[in-house]
């Protein structure tokens, strides 16, 4: 998906100038096609809608595709019926229901390719997107029943001027066109230094191919997403979905192989760290400074999980309760919704479900705040226990009936609701162990007992394919528990031919991204297991 969506947008901007990258990502494409002539989010998921059809658009152009495309048309035909506008839009309108981040920008990517018969109606025909709303105060966003999530500001941006550039005339499409480059210096403001939005090739394709269509490929936003695009493609001509996790996994990393460094090392990781908490409002979230992303990158935005994680590995490290904890501390407390859970970006956006409060999260931040608690100012000490009896409230009305609790940012690819209930739950009872939520770490426990398999392995709720990095995950959350030793033991037992063979474990692409978009991260399963077995000797 990443790549087709890049592909096109360099297409769009200027095939001729581009041709070396879009051939060699059209040419990735057709090498990653399965048999059936569908296409996953990754090389290891299964085929889907999105992935199959984004992949068509970026290659049906060209006739020297045809017959590779014969089963990805049939199959596109077999889903949407036809192909015109209103059975595309209404195929992808079901699928993604009120969240409008991404059902909308695809509908933009294949009118913008020029695969529907009349492009001015498709425009027309779409959901609007009110670019114009993007000029309220950013405080007031919450309020506004935004069609997008918190964090796709530059999408509703990019693609309501493409739309109203095609739309029918009169006052509104005048008043609108009037202020489309106000809109642009929001969206400027929010572009950072590497020209990609969030670091996601396809969030950055979506908006330059869009500006492109609305005559302006010249603009410096567009150009700066072009240039995101060039640099960050792969030799093998693919896009990742986002450039990197590379400072959520150096936390994840640290909080388990601490004990494993020198006193140097560890001095040395904990200013790597500092080094990028973020110091300003950030220009994405207008966020105050104290949190930390993903990235190393520039377009990295403080986050609820990256905040929460780098907290645990400065921990791990020795870092004791200095200025830098304590702001990291003051963005979560600042971040908690009234519900007490705590959501990934921005306060208060509760219409969609990639901007509500989640309990992965919330038990995160949960051990977090338990981890310097004793450390604080009797303030902070009394403003975090407050926060800490709201998580637990917060969890205990978001628990299952059976026990278990469902992640926001992690799945399972082969469970018929895509949900993986033993994931999330491993990783709330890991982050609550030790604290004052007994009933809902029992209530857990006993659900992650009933779900292990008969192999001793753990994974999809719903049937009995085993998973490494879910195995993992919950033998680190039991282990501390005296009455899970058979548990463990078994599951310790599964995941030893791994750490004999490692060459032996597989691509698990466990990740969410925007609406269940699935990536596989290489570190995840060393450093889970890592987690498990005691640390660096084991990887």
């Amino acid at each position: 998906m990443s790549t087709a969506v890049s592909c096109v947008a360099l297409e769009i901007a200027d095939a001729k100038a581009y041709a070396h990258p879009i051939q060699a990502a059209k040419d990735w494409l057709r090498t990653h096609q399965n048999d059936d002539g569908l296409y996953g989010d990754s090389p290891s998921s299964p085929a889907n809608l999105t992935a199959t059809f984004m992949s068509y658009i970026a290659l049906c152009s060209d006739a020297v595709n045809k017959t590779v495309l014969e089963k990805t048309k049939h199959y596109l035909l077999s889903q949407f019926g036809d192909f015109s506008f209103q059975s595309v839009k209404a195929c992808f309108l079901k699928a993604y229901g009120k969240d409008l981040t991404f059902s909308v920008p695809i509908l933009a990517m294949a009118t913008a390719a020029g695969f529907f018969a009349d492009a001015t109606s498709a425009w027309r025909q779409m959901p609007q997107f009110p670019f114009e709303l993007a000029l309220m105060p950013e405080r007031l966003f919450h309020l506004l029943n935004l069609p997008v999530v918190s964090y796709a500001i530059p999408a509703l941006v990019c693609v309501g001027i493409a739309q109203n550039t095609h739309a029918h005339t009169g006052l509104f499409k005048l008043f609108r066109s009037a202020i489309k480059q106000r809109a642009l210096r929001v969206v400027t403001r929010k572009q950072p230094e590497s020209g990609g939005f969030l670091e996601a090739a396809p969030l950055t394709a979506f908006c330059a191919l869009c500006l492109c269509k609305a005559g302006m490929a010249n603009h410096a936003v567009t150009q700066n997403a072009l240039r995101f695009l060039l640099q960050t493609q792969r030799p093998n001509g693919a896009w990742p979905i986002d450039h990197d996790l590379r400072q959520w996994v150096t936390s994840l990393s640290l909080s388990v192989v601490s004990e494993s460094l020198s006193d140097e090392e560890k001095a040395a990781y904990r200013q790597r760290i500092k080094q990028q908490q973020t110091t300003v409002i950030h220009p994405y979230t207008r966020s105050r400074p104290g949190g930390w992303g993903w990235t190393t990158r520039s377009g990295s935005v403080p986050d609820a999980d990256d905040t929460a994680a780098a907290i645990i590995a400065m921990h791990a490290l020795g870092e004791t309760a200095t200025p830098c904890i304590c702001d990291g501390i003051n963005w979560l407390l600042r971040l908690q919704n009234r519900d007490g859970g705590i959501p990934t970006f921005c306060r208060g956006w509760s219409k969609l479900p990639f901007d509500q409060s989640c309990p992965d999260i919330s038990a995160h931040v949960f051990r977090a705040f338990s981890l310097y608690e004793t450390q604080l100012t009797q303030s902070l000490q009394k403003q975090v226990r407050k926060a800490k009896t709201r998580i637990v409230q917060y969890l205990e009305k978001t628990q299952a009936t059976d026990g278990s609790f469902t992640p926001l940012w992690f799945g399972d690819q082969l469970a018929a609701d895509k949900r993986a209930p033993v994931y999330g739950s491993a990783v709330v009872l890991e982050h609550l162990f030790g604290g004052q939520a007994s009933n809902i770490i029992e209530r857990t426990r006993q659900y992650l007992i009933n779900q292990q398999h008969a192999s001793g392995g753990w994974g999809s709720w719903d049937n009995d394919h085993d998973y490494v990095i879910f195995t993992a995950r919950c033998v680190r959350a039991l282990k501390p528990f005296e009455n899970t030793r058979e548990a463990v033991a078994k599951g310790m037992a599964f995941l030893e031919p791994y750490l004999v063979n490692p060459e032996l474990i597989p691509d698990e692409p466990i990740g969410l991204y925007f609406a269940h978009l699935w990536y596989d991260e290489k570190s995840y399963t060393p450093i889970f297991l890592a987690g498990c077995y005691g640390g660096l000797s084991c990887v």
